[in-house]
């Protein structure tokens, strides 16, 4: 029986459902920060580990390990951390998120598009506000930048809200839904646009990519959506362009430092949403059918499928 160890920090929730989804696997458990973990005897013998970040030490204490399952989409904290061997196979997990996160671009979106707040205040005071009308989003271009799984998912959901998509990609090509475009186009495209949705992987090319050079291309009509990681953003050059008119309203789930830090004055900013990290949520029941096959190839030794391109990032 081949031995998965599963270090998270929800392994209690995690444990039954890998144990379900493939019974012929030895499963152990520890939170990251269990002191026991890195003297137990039992994980220099696990060749599998399910994990989020890497507790220091672990590493050594695995020889035999050849497969990290991811608990989550984005890798770039895996690809990063010099403690994994390079031969060791990383794996990643989308599950629903692409659902998920559609819901949450959506619904900020329309939060401001259908006056929401502003209709809640008229009923505050009891006033019939006959002017207080939507905007119409027929037409309106809507840039996603990063047209995966994910991204295409968002991508239907603006669409089916009558706005003209577009998806950005590492290279462009023809696509049978959506126009897709190389980064180099985003300049272009950014001054007519009505949203921009955050949701590539963190690379090299993806760091600090709506800087203050970017966002002199957007205008007040603009609003972003960073679904993706918070690095992606140069927070003090987005403030700015916000003072400055320069963009309309910035929604914001994923920061460089989590949780955001109390004294951060994205808190505060009136036309900034912070929301914790929420968009995709990391569920079981919604990851399992991209983790399941993998676990039933290691289970039968063979070999593992998916693998992250560490050179890329993703």
């Amino acid at each position: 029986m081949r031995c998965l160890a599963v270090v998270h920090h929800r392994h209690s929730e995690w444990v039954p459902a890998l144990a379900a989804a493939e019974p012929r696997l030895d499963l152990r458990s520890w939170h990251p920060k269990d002191p026991s973990l890195l003297s137990d005897p039992w994980i220099a013998g696990a060749e599998a580990l399910f994990v989020w970040r890497v507790p220091q030490g672990l590493m050594a204490r695995m020889p035999r390990l050849s497969w990290i399952q991811n608990s989550g989409a984005g890798v770039d904290h895996l690809v990063a951390d010099r403690s994994i061997p390079p031969g060791v196979v990383i794996t990643r997990a989308d599950g629903q998120f692409g659902l998920w996160m559609a819901r949450y671009v959506a619904a900020h979106l329309l939060v401001e598009t259908q006056r929401i707040n502003e209709c809640r205040l008229a009923q505050r005071d009891h006033r019939w506000e006959g002017a207080l009308l939507p905007e119409d989003l027929t037409e309106k271009v809507a840039l996603v930048f990063g047209f995966g799984r994910i991204g295409r998912q968002i991508g239907r959901a603006l669409r089916e809200l009558g706005m003209e998509v577009h998806g950005f990609v590492r290279a462009p090509r023809e696509d049978p839904e959506f126009p897709l475009h190389g980064p180099a186009t985003l300049p272009g495209l950014l001054p007519s646009a009505r949203l921009l949705v955050l949701c590539a992987p963190l690379t090299d090319a993806t760091r600090a990519l709506v800087d203050a050079k970017l966002l002199d291309y957007a205008g007040p009509g603009l609003t972003l959506v960073n679904v993706a990681r918070g690095e992606q953003v140069v927070a003090e050059d987005l403030l700015a362009a916000l003072d400055g008119g320069k963009l309309g309203r910035a929604v914001l789930d994923v920061f460089a430092t989590e949780p955001l830090p109390p004294d951060s004055p994205l808190w505060s900013h009136p036309r900034v949403v912070v929301t914790p990290h929420h968009s995709g949520p990391s569920r079981p029941q919604a990851m399992l059918p991209d983790i399941a096959p993998n676990l039933r190839r290691f289970a039968e030794g063979k070999p593992i499928e998916g693998a992250v391109d560490r050179e890329r990032g993703y």
